[in-house]
């Protein structure tokens, strides 16, 4: 796999070349350790909030609606069995956690992964350095548009960036996040991903076996 890349400044002037790292741009795509910890990332996303309420904690339903024999209907003891309108919820939801656990290490190798399939598919791009004064969204837009980042962009910058997050915010399809943010649900939705310099070194030093 061609793991050299350009590395370009916002004005898109190619200034270096950088070889990525084998051990984390270059290993094989594991499709079931991907898929395993994006289920893992949406379950803890779930806010599991979801109730509702059974026979005995809907209003009502304290008197038996009719005597037990003689009147040629079927027995009811209240008005609020889950057979009855305005009942209760048979077995519905109640709050709960959805979250479950993976090791770090499987994690970890599925970011390898995904990053890999990424570099693979030369949706990877390095720039030089990628700071703003202030917040300017038209400005970020026209740096993305200058170095020809299209579709969902995810860019990765070393540190929290409050000026080009806040540059991104109105941007549907552009999320910034900072290198120790970086995981698998966000690399895989991505059509390109945009990684500062700085950025791409902690990334291979944090996932570097």
């Amino acid at each position: 796999m061609n793991l050299v890349f350009d590395v370009i400044s916002p004005q898109k002037e190619k200034v270096d070349e950088i070889v990525l790292s084998e051990a984390v741009f270059g290993v094989p795509v594991k499709g079931h350790l991907l898929h395993e910890t994006v289920r893992w990332q949406r379950a803890r996303r779930r806010r599991g909030t979801a109730s509702t309420k059974g026979r005995s904690e809907v209003s009502g339903g304290g008197r038996k609606p009719w005597r037990q024999k003689g009147t040629g209907r079927a027995r009811a003891g209240s008005n609020r069995s889950p057979l009855w309108r305005h009942g209760g919820i048979s077995h519905g939801p109640k709050p709960r956690d959805w979250s479950f656990q993976i090791p770090k290490v499987p994690r970890r190798g599925a970011l390898r992964s995904a990053l890999s399939a990424k570099a693979a598919a030369r949706e990877v791009c390095i720039v030089e350095d990628l700071t703003m004064d202030r917040p300017n969204t038209k400005t970020f837009q026209g740096i993305l548009q200058g170095l020809g980042v299209t579709g969902k962009v995810l860019v990765v910058t070393s540190q929290r960036e409050e000026a080009v997050e806040k540059s991104a915010r109105n941007l549907p399809r552009v999320k910034v996040l900072p290198a120790r943010g970086i995981n698998v649900s966000d690399v895989l939705e991505a059509d390109a991903i945009l990684f500062t310099r700085e950025a791409l070194v902690k990334v291979e030093e944090a996932l570097t076996p």
